[in-house]
Formats: C-alpha cells, structure tokens, sequence
C-alpha cells in the first residue's frame, strides 16, 4: 500500500478534488454482518496487510474527528492565518481565492472560493441553504467521516434554490415541510465544502458576495423554530 494512497484518503485531500460518487460496500448494521476473519495461521505477511488495510479505513475517521475537536472552541466563523474555521455545524466562507501562503490546504482549486463546515449530525439533521446561482458553477460536497461523498449538491446536479437536509444514520423524525431533499450520512460526522466559481476580475470578485453570504446552515430545530418548517 503505497504512502500516496494513504495520504490521499486525508479530508484535506478531498477537500480539493471534484466529487466523484464511488461504488460503496453497504456498512454491516450487527456484529453478524461482519466476515470472520481467516482462519489460521496467519502469516506474518497477511497480519501486515490487515494491519495496513486497517489503518487506511481508519484514517480518516480519525483525522475528521481530530480537525472537528480543533473547531469545539471556535465561537464565531472566522479566518485564520487565511483558513476558515467555524463553530460545528456552522459554515464558514473565504470571500477570495485561497491564498497561496497558507500550508493547511493541499493543492487548492484556483478559481473558486471555498467554505469549510464540520457537522455532528448525532442530536439532529442540519438544513443547508442554496441560494440562486443562476450560470455561475457551484458545488456544495458533503462527505461522511469515511471521506465518502454521499450529496448531491451542485451545478452538474441540477440542484434548484432551496432548502437540503443532511441526516445522520439513525434520525427518524418526520422530513419538515419545504426541504427539497435529503441526503444522508453513514455517520454522524461529516464535513462539507461549498466551491463557487469567481472569475479573476474585480466586478465578479463584487458579484459573487452576495451569492456566498446566502449560503447558510442551521440546526433543523433552529429552522422549525424560525417558522420556515410550518
């Protein structure tokens, strides 16, 4: 198993590539599910490659809740040292292009600005909203603790303006009025990066700031309470 392929399970790895839908082995829900292991003896060669396969399916479980306990004390969205950090289940936007100073993003997109939201779907779903895009190319990849993009969120999608949720695996509450899909979450961790188009120009870098400031996130009860769910 090479070093590369290791590397490239990282969240911040798919923070910066297009959101491809891979073909997924369904996730066992008992103990029973779960293949025996071989039957012995096991070679030392075989106890080395479940040792790797085991590390890489773990990696970015354990990266994502890692980088997601660094936000628990964020109070506000913020960019810091030309990174966006937000309180969980909380967006934060860049409103430019990444800068190429900073060193936490790998191999960013140069023609988009970036949002950055980690969500704890554990309590309740999160409502994301899309505003109106119009031509402009825009996606918003929501991808579970495994690194495995689960939405379809975006301009190669056809997504209409509106309300998304985002569920975890074990909600079960009714879908609130005016939602316009559902996506849901093998886990209840997941991390979302919204990427909109913005031509280098000073009238798009203006045009594009009313389009990122629309796009919001909110608790579902925090949507009920506003009264949008009624």
């Amino acid at each position: 198993m090479s070093r590369t392929l290791v590397i490239s399970l990282s969240v911040f790895v798919a923070l910066v590539t297009m959101p491809v839908q891979a073909q997924q082995v369904p996730n066992p829900t008992i103990a029973a599910q779960v293949p025996a292991p071989a039957p012995g003896p096991w070679t030392k060669a075989y106890v080395q490659m479940v040792g790797r396969m085991a590390y890489v399916w773990g990696w970015p479980l354990a990266v994502q809740i890692n980088q997601r306990a660094t936000h628990a004390d964020v109070t506000e969205p913020m960019m810091v040292n030309g990174v966006g950090v937000a309180p969980v289940n909380q967006l934060v936007m860049w409103h430019d292009y990444v800068d190429p100073s900073e060193r936490v993003l790998g191999n960013p997109n140069q023609d988009v600005v970036y949002g950055l939201s980690y969500m704890d779907l554990g309590k309740e779903p999160v409502i994301v909203q899309v505003p109106e895009f119009g031509d402009r190319y825009w996606v918003i990849e929501v991808e579970d603790a495994r690194a495995d993009e689960f939405s379809e969120l975006g301009k190669q999608h056809g997504t209409k303006p509106g309300f998304y949720m985002i569920a975890g695996p074990n909600w079960k509450g009714a879908t609130p009025a005016g939602i316009a899909g559902v996506f849901r979450s093998s886990t209840d961790g997941a991390i979302s990066f919204p990427r909109v188009f913005m031509a280098d120009s000073p009238e798009d870098r203006a045009a594009i700031q009313p389009l990122i400031n629309q796009i919001n996130r909110l608790f579902w009860s925090q949507r009920k309470a506003g009264g949008g769910d009624q």
